[in-house]
């Protein structure tokens, strides 16, 4: 056996290459995020830009909640907004994504057009994040790359105490040209072959309870359970939970490693119950570096519906 001084050096060394791998991996990050829209934005940046009136800037009110909660979206963004923004009503594209022509008339309508630069944003208090990923993939998958997250949503724009208003502004109609990268999305049959094949490894972005199958899932038509091969990667375990903003990329990256492996080894698809929290995982590994991980949009939802039952780990069968 090794004597313990020479233990305690090579234990010491492991820890300087973990520490100065992640210093690396953080630099060449943020060299990466430099030339390009970065996605996320702190509140302090955004009150600037607003009241900058930076050009080409759009702000939407993603916000979408679960039918339980028995929220008002809507009616919420009317009674109180951040100044400027539109309210985008993201529900309109869950069930089916919209064509490319009334994807691009939704958004024009909204003021965006392929120059903008558009910062999403939504009210979830519980996580500060929720359906602001998904606005954001749904602007990527449709073509459009200049577009950020507010960064803890209009929960920390409240709490530091920036201007609200129930004011909603006149913005011009401008021409927004969608054209879907198709290197974004996954479907039922591109799941069914990789249960054979595994090209890649699924991410299910839902609560643990669900993809176990000891939580119901919110539509009652729907059995909790997961896809065979699939890893849980709460959208939760993403998000500070004492700031309630998206983890740094190097915590990111790690829990990626500790779940599924190195994300340069791993090809992911990211799903959830009906393609909102799965876009957690797509961002978590955007902010690492890596900005083509798909999404299977109909998730277990489609996949309980229309799958193959022997592709399927139910509660009872694990």
């Amino acid at each position: 056996m090794p004597p313990l001084r020479v233990l305690a050096a090579v234990h010491i060394l492991s820890r300087v290459h973990t520490a100065v791998s992640l210093r690396v991996r953080s630099v060449t990050l943020l060299r990466t995020m430099s030339s390009k829209t970065s996605p996320l934005v702190t509140a302090a940046w955004l009150k600037d830009a607003i009241e900058k009136k930076e050009p080409n800037l759009q702000v939407l009110d993603a916000s979408w909640h679960m039918p339980a909660f028995k929220r008002d979206a809507p009616k919420e963004y009317a009674e109180k907004h951040i100044p400027t923004a539109q309210f985008w009503q993201i529900g309109a594209y869950k069930s089916e994504l919209a064509t490319p022509e009334k994807f691009g008339e939704d958004l024009g309508k909204l003021g965006v057009g392929n120059d903008t630069h558009v910062v999403v944003y939504d009210s979830n208090p519980t996580f500060g994040l929720f359906s602001a990923p998904r606005a954001w993939w749904l602007l990527r998958y449709y073509g459009h790359e200049n577009v950020s997250i507010l960064d803890g949503g209009f929960p920390k724009w409240e709490e530091a105490g920036y201007e609200t208003t129930d004011v909603v502004d006149k913005v011009e109609p401008k021409t927004f040209k969608a054209n879907p990268n198709a290197a974004l999305l996954r479907t039922m049959a591109d799941i069914d072959a990789n249960v054979e094949n595994k090209k890649f490894t699924v991410i299910d972005g839902r609560p643990a309870g669900r993809f176990l199958g000891t939580s119901p899932e919110p539509r009652p038509d729907i059995k909790p359970g997961h896809v065979k091969g699939a890893i849980s990667i709460p959208f939760t375990v993403l998000i500070d939970p004492k700031t309630k903003m998206m983890k740094s990329a190097d915590d990111i990256y790690q829990v990626f490693k500790n779940s599924a492996g190195s994300l340069e080894d791993t090809p992911i698809v990211a799903m959830c119950g009906s393609g909102v929290t799965a876009c957690f995982p797509v961002l978590g590994a955007y902010i690492c570096g890596h900005e083509a991980v798909p999404l299977y949009d109909g998730s277990w939802t489609e996949y309980f519906l229309k799958g193959k039952p022997e592709n399927m780990v139910l509660p009872g069968e694990q």
